[in-house]
């Protein structure tokens, strides 16, 4: 079976004549392992994700299609960039930009230093990433802080979008997508609802990202994953006045803009970009203590037990529906 061309390579020698691969291991998952591999000509380190046919599940198949699909297709500095692809019978090999800078929160709780005006620079990049991807007709569909990532340790970091497997391409501009996909607390109402939803999922998602980067917690919550999907379904949120007292208006601002309930109301990409909050945004005042305090290990590890039972109950709610945008796969 070819995933990716008709004639798949009989071995990796020309892999691995221009990389070295190495034995550092940047992750592992159910069908693939990525590990660290260098250019042998100039010197630069990528990430090379290796995708086993063999282990790859049925209908994990298309996933890994679009996905392929997708880093072809663009070309931007806040997107995680596809740099060369092999396929043989055994195996797929995509070699990607290498983010050493780690995921987004937990390179922000070791700063010294973290004022409005960073949040407002790294929500910009985040903006231009998802704007592009908007512009191709794409949308991501899993947005959240682990799929955000910084390109260097640099405290000036380009900030990176992601993982694209449960992205889509879309159809014609206004096509309707149905499944129920995503990561609960980072969902959209609309998709939980099942009416039908289309590029505002992921401008919601950038509010909840945003709301969370000015204060350490989403504004979203429930006792367990049906509170939570409750809570998002719901659609209210505040600004609690201990940890949003010196917090701009502007910020407040463009975060009920892309919370905006109703999809068709919500700002796009392109407008938010626009928004007063990225010039306005305060460089003097630094949230790092309230940041760290409300981002507590003991409070990531309850979201993520959250973040599991509510995928279980995405996953029933995609199963429960006809799928009627030919998002036939598996989706968790």
């Amino acid at each position: 079976n070819h995933l990716v061309s008709n004639t798949p390579i009989p071995n990796l020698i020309e892999l691995e004549s221009r990389y070295k691969v190495t034995n550092n291991v940047l992750g592992v998952g159910s069908f693939a392992i990525v590990k660290e591999c260098t250019d042998k000509v100039t010197g630069e380190s990528y990430a090379l994700k290796i995708i086993s046919k063999k282990v790859i599940k049925q209908g994990k198949e298309d996933m890994l299609t679009t996905e392929l699909d997708i880093l072809k297709k663009i070309q931007h500095e806040n997107l995680v960039k596809l740099h060369d692809l092999y396929e043989t019978k055994e195996g797929v090999y995509i070699v990607t930009d290498l983010a050493r800078g780690g995921e987004l929160f937990n390179q922000l709780l070791l700063k010294g230093s973290y004022t409005e005006k960073d949040a407002a620079n790294l929500v910009h990049q985040m903006l231009k990433g998802v704007a592009y991807l908007h512009e191709q007709d794409i949308v991501h569909r899993d947005l959240k802080p682990e799929n955000l990532l910084f390109k260097t340790k640099l405290d000036d970091s380009m900030l990176m979008i992601t993982d694209f497997g449960l992205s889509k391409i879309l159809k014609t501009n206004d096509d309707v997508l149905m499944t129920a996909c995503g990561t609960p607390g980072y969902v959209a109402p609309e998709v939980l609802s099942q009416k039908g939803y289309n590029k505002p999922v992921d401008l919601w998602s950038v509010g909840v990202i945003t709301y969370t980067m000015l204060c350490g917690y989403p504004p979203f919550y429930g006792e367990n994953q049906a509170g939570l999907l409750q809570s998002i379904i719901a659609g209210k949120y505040d600004y609690e006045e201990d940890d949003w007292g010196e917090i701009s208006d502007d910020a407040k601002d463009l975060i009920d803009s892309l919370l905006c309930y109703d999809p068709l109301k919500r700002i796009t990409a392109k407008e938010a970009l626009k928004h007063n909050w990225f010039i306005s945004a305060a460089a003097d005042v630094n949230l790092i203590d309230n940041v760290r305090k409300n981002l507590s290990p003991k409070d990531t590890f309850k979201r993520a037990v959250l973040l599991v039972q509510g995928v279980n109950r995405l996953q029933k709610l995609s199963r429960n529906r006809q799928q009627t945008d030919n998002d036939k796969q598996e989706i968790f």
